[in-house]
């Protein structure tokens, strides 16, 4: 499966800013938050940023009211009209409180209006790579937990005759069946 890159560039008030600015750090720590998003499990990558400011021309004086922009880069297993519905159903009122003082944000509630909206404020990606492009999230976490499994494995059978290896090895194979 091939993975997806979405950039998305949205202009904010600076005081939706300062709102970024103190939410997202409690937001980061709370359960109440990740959790929903970890579960999500077919996206590789999701990064957020505020741009505060352009890169600066020393010869003009620096503008505060100058627009600010909310960044969001992504990656993820599917089309990017799944990775938008999923966000839409799962957790609408993180994105309200990513995107709500965002200019013009039709709010979370209705697929169709926040799809026009990412396609609105959306720009092509040139260059996107990854790590292991035929594998998806789940596959990876399911590779991580075979491997744990199977490093516990290995020194229950290091000095093992071959019946023993043989019961160990079916007892394994039925514990990481749902992993492979």
């Amino acid at each position: 499966m091939r993975a997806t890159p979405l950039t998305v560039l949205t202009p904010i008030p600076w005081w939706w800013s300062l709102w970024i600015a103190v939410s997202w750090p409690v937001a980061r720590r709370s359960r109440l938050v990740t959790a929903p998003l970890n579960k999500l499990s077919f996206i590789h990558f999701a990064r957020w940023a505020v741009i505060r400011r352009w890169p600066t021309d020393r010869r003009a004086r620096r503008d505060r009211a100058a627009p600010r922009a909310l960044l969001f880069l992504t990656s993820f297993d599917g089309s990017s009209i799944q990775y938008i519905e999923a966000f839409v159903r799962v957790v609408p009122w993180r994105i309200n409180g990513l995107y709500g003082g965002a200019k013009g944000f039709p709010g979370p509630r209705r697929f169709g209006p926040v799809e026009r909206y990412i396609y609105d404020h959306s720009h092509p990606v040139d260059h996107f790579w990854m790590s292991h492009p035929e594998a998806s999230t789940t596959m990876v976490a399911q590779a991580l937990k075979l491997k744990e499994a199977f490093d516990a494995f290995e020194p229950r059978v290091a000095d093992a005759d071959g019946e023993r290896f043989g019961r160990e090895w079916r007892r394994f194979l039925t514990e990481v069946q749902d992993l492979l």
